[in-house]
Formats: structure tokens, C-alpha cells, sequence
């Protein structure tokens, strides 16, 4: 060989080197990085202050039951509407406070409590003791759902 080809030779293998060098590089994977806690301590603190709350008118839905079965249609959707009233804005405040993997979940879970609610009070108007509590069980099988989504 040549020193001119010795030359382009030695220019050809750098390049070829440094192509094979950065696809390398960048097909590698990235250092893993440390996260943080997910919320704040405020923040907690809010969420649990928030969740206690829902809580509350979550063991209050046990006053549904007995009126169900007492065909006292009246106090039901009294019930319904007077003290589960806010429900659905506040599970839906609380659900929007978390991460997001949680947060569709909980939203989710939030939608199908207060459509279950709603349907329980469709069954007051029609007087249907089997579909309102139903409807109950699966009412509180979504709120647990919901509750579930909640850090400690």
C-alpha cells in the first residue's frame, strides 16, 4: 500500500470506529435515576384529611340497607341526594390530587359509585328491593375500589 492509501485507510477505520462508537453509546440504556417520594408531606396530609372525609360517607351508605328493606322509598333517596349529595364532587377532587396511575382508577371507581347510586334511586321511584340493593353491594365494592387508590 501506498501512503496516500495508508492514509484514506487509516481516515475510513477512525470513521467507521466513531460511527460504531455512538451507535453504541446510544443504544445503551440510561443510568437508572432515583425518584422521590410521590407526594409531598402537604400533600399527604391533604389526601388522608380528604379520604377520612369520604370514608365517613362511605360507613354512613350503611344506613341504606335497612331502609331498602323497609320500603321506606321516601328516606332513600333523601339519603341519596341530602347527605351523599357531594359525594361525587369529592371523590372526584380527591382522585384528581394523585399520581396518575392511580388517578384513572380512582376516577374510574368514582363514576361507578355515583352511577350505582343513581340507580338506587331509579329503584326507590319503581320500588325495587332486589336492583337497589344490588346496586348497594356494587356500590360499595367500588368504593373500596376507589379507597384502594389512596396512599398512606
Amino acid at each position: 500500500m501506498t501512503v496516500l492509501g495508508m492514509g484514506r485507510f487509516r481516515r475510513i477505520l477512525t470513521l467507521c470506529l466513531v460511527l460504531v462508537t455512538t451507535f453504541l453509546v446510544s443504544c445503551g440504556s440510561p443510568t437508572p435515576v432515583a425518584k422521590g417520594p410521590l407526594y409531598s408531606d402537604l400533600q399527604l396530609e391533604q389526601i388522608q384529611k380528604s379520604a377520612a372525609d369520604i370514608q365517613a360517607l362511605r360507613d354512613s351508605l350503611l344506613q341504606l340497607p335497612p331502609l331498602i328493606q323497609a320500603n321506606d322509598w321516601v328516606n332513600v333517596s333523601s339519603f341519596i341526594h341530602g347527605p351523599l349529595g357531594e359525594l361525587r364532587a369529592k371523590m372526584a377532587r380527591l382522585a384528581r390530587t394523585l399520581v396518575p396511575d392511580a388517578q384513572a382508577s380512582a376516577l374510574k371507581a368514582a363514576k361507578d359509585v355515583f352511577g350505582h347510586l343513581n340507580v338506587i334511586d331509579e329503584a326507590a321511584q319503581t320500588r325495587d328491593i332486589p336492583k337497589a340493593l344490588r346496586n348497594y353491594n356494587e356500590a360499595l365494592k367500588d368504593f373500596d375500589a376507589f379507597l384502594s387508590q389512596i396512599p398512606s
